[in-house]
């Protein structure tokens, strides 16, 4: 993460935006931030404030809001917030009881990207979005794909038998220190179907809009032959593997999908 103090100037921020976003292709065209005109938005989990900055620069938003559990985080995303001169209302929030400061029914959108795969108390959090989010508001949400080149190829072969980092636990085990760190207490990991029933059990029904695939999966395609060769990798890593097809821009495909690791959705109310 770039420390906020790095950037000196508003096309600084913005430059960083723009690199930070080009890291996974097709990420902005499923999680967009220049789409909000004359709504209320929420980026629920704003960490240093990337996103923020995006709604900021590319929607006139009637009001923009940031949640986070790091008090650090929304002070970083506080001070680059100001070189684009936004104003932004700000929510500290508890992880296992994430309550956040406002009435019932205020958003018309909740963005919320790279977040909910890791938060400890899944279940109060979607119950406090959906207290939050208009009845006709949109909830856009990015997590962590199980069908992907990250799981199956960079987790199963590369961590787990190159370099036989976490060989005695369960890919979905080995994956969460793969993303955020070692040191990353949860990182979840869910298919399609998985997530889309998960959400409607807490009031939400949505479509899942296709996922964005890293510059890190692009860069393991080579090991893909080697891997597929391996004895040690496990019946389902294969079988995915071997599943995949390609498109015109040489990006891997499972069942006709980005075979990324930013899985993003779209829900409303029940």
């Amino acid at each position: 993460m770039v420390e906020v103090s790095q950037f000196k100037s508003r096309e600084e921020s913005l430059n960083h935006f723009e690199w930070r976003n080009s890291q996974y292709p097709g990420y902005l065209e499923l999680m967009p931030v220049d789409s909000a005109d004359s709504l209320v938005v929420l980026d629920f989990g704003c960490g240093p404030g990337n996103d923020l900055i995006g709604f900021s620069e590319f929607s006139k938003c009637k009001g923009l809001h940031g949640a986070d559990v790091s008090a650090t985080a929304i002070a970083e995303a506080g001070k680059r917030l100001q070189l684009h001169q936004s104003m932004v209302q700000f929510h500290k929030i508890d992880e296992n009881s994430p309550r956040i400061d406002t009435l019932d029914s205020t958003f018309d959108l909740i963005h919320s990207s790279g977040v909910l795969h890791h938060v400890s108390n899944l279940p109060a959090t979607l119950n406090e979005l959906h207290r939050v989010i208009k009845s006709e508001g949109k909830l856009r949400i990015m997590v962590y794909n199980r069908d992907s080149i990250w799981f199956h190829l960079k987790t199963a072969y590369q961590s787990q038998i190159l370099a036989g980092k976490n060989s005695d636990k369960t890919t979905e085990e080995a994956f969460e220190k793969t993303t955020d760190g070692e040191d990353c207490p949860i990182a979840k990991c869910y298919t399609s179907d998985s997530f889309l029933n998960l959400m409607h059990k807490y009031g939400f029904e949505g479509v899942h809009l296709g996922n964005s695939f890293s510059l890190i999966e692009a860069s393991l395609l080579p090991l893909l032959p080697e891997a597929l060769m391996s004895k040690q990798l496990g019946s389902e890593s294969r079988k995915f593997l071997m599943s995949l097809t390609f498109d015109e821009r040489n990006i891997p495909l499972y069942k006709g999908q980005v075979a990324g690791i930013n899985s993003c959705y779209e829900f409303k109310k029940i």
